[in-house]
């Protein structure tokens, strides 16, 4: 697969996720579960009693409370690592959904924080100087953390310069996809939210299409080097 046009990988995202529905689908929605709990109980004010909902005098906390808070970025990690590893298993016909997908050694989930923090504070500082920059630095360095999950072996800094190296030439490609998949999530988020349940797996299989054909050519040019 070399085609990198937006038509090509969105249609191959989309025959992946008919496949792989169901289970993407069940996790999708069971993070979706996790997580509305998390933040009402990080919400819910000491002493709470469920007979506030009934009375009306439920007041949510003004300051959520932090141990919620943590909850929902461990959750997100721990979801972000298992769904992107199938990603990656599905898209390459080696597998898909499954427990082990989610239990990946502590490294890997260490390095992952790690470089999403890197990633996260590059993009917003170039947010800062006039957007532009950090709409850039993103596209750079948005296969940081799959590269560090289909390469647990690989260091921190590693991860983020092979990213910076195989997106260079490809812009235009990665803003088309990243553009297309604002639209297919509005797009659920308009089918009463439940639309996001199919509307995520199809980005998330989009951009690991693109991945994989850029990693590639991004290890061929490494061996020759």
């Amino acid at each position: 697969m070399n085609d990198l046009s937006v038509s090509y990988i969105y249609g191959q995202a989309w025959e992946l996720t008919k496949k792989n529905l169901l289970p993407l689908v069940l996790v999708v929605l069971f993070y979706y579960l996790l997580v509305s709990g998390a933040t009402i109980w990080s919400i819910l004010p000491p002493n709470f009693d469920f007979s506030d909902f009934g009375n009306g005098t439920f007041v949510p906390r003004e300051d959520p409370n932090f141990i919620g808070n943590l909850i929902n970025i461990l959750l997100a990690c721990f979801f972000s690592v298992g769904f992107y590893t199938s990603a990656l298993r599905i898209s390459r016909g080696v597998g898909g959904v499954s427990v082990d997908n989610f239990l990946r050694p502590l490294a890997v989930y260490v390095k992952f924080i790690a470089v999403g923090l890197i990633v996260g504070v590059a993009t917003a500082l170039g947010l800062i100087l006039f957007i532009v920059p950090g709409i850039y630095v993103a596209i750079r360095l948005v296969f940081a953390t799959l590269y560090t999950l289909d390469h647990p072996e690989a260091g921190i800094i590693e991860s983020i310069k092979a990213s910076w190296q195989m997106t260079k030439g490809h812009m235009l490609e990665l803003i088309g996809l990243s553009i297309v998949a604002i639209f297919v999530m509005l797009l659920g988020y308009l089918c009463c939210c439940v639309g996001t349940l199919v509307a995520f797996p199809v980005v998330i299989l989009s951009f690991t299409q693109i991945y994989l054909v850029l990693n590639e050519q991004f290890e061929q040019n490494e061996a020759l080097l």
